[in-house]
């Protein structure tokens, strides 16, 4: 085990993978709320997400920037257990989760984003 190797307590490791889950999680779904803050007007043309909070207007657009902000809060939380590097690192996802909204706009291929490895596997960097 590297917990061996390297005299580190054998709790680091469950430590960091439950920071690095936790982190994903709180992100992930940030990530969520932002796609569907920009897209609420579209979405209420579209059958399949003309029920989502926003577009059916069962949560403000103030109520999910709260939100938002409840979410970042936390992912800060959590990357600011972890060192300079990786706080610099995960900060610098950001950018990603929220270009990603925008590249439905502009490009046939979103998913590309996300998919290629950018802003999915982005905490395998911080790992």
């Amino acid at each position: 085990m590297a917990s061996y190797a390297t005299h580190a307590p054998p709790t680091v490791p469950l430590t960091y993978l439950s920071l690095f889950g936790l982190g994903a999680l709180v992100m992930r779904g940030a990530g969520c709320t932002v796609n569907d803050m920009w897209d609420r007007n579209l979405d209420k043309a579209v059958e399949r997400t003309k029920t989502r909070p926003l577009a059916s207007g069962e949560i403000s657009s103030r109520q999910a920037f709260m939100f938002l902000g409840v979410q970042l809060a936390a992912g800060l939380g959590v990357l600011t257990q972890l060192n300079w590097y990786s706080i610099l690192l995960g900060a610098s996802s950001l950018s990603l989760v929220t270009i990603y909204p925008f590249m439905k706009r502009i490009t046939y291929w979103p998913q590309a984003v996300l998919g290629t490895g950018l802003a999915f596997n982005w905490g395998a960097l911080l790992g």
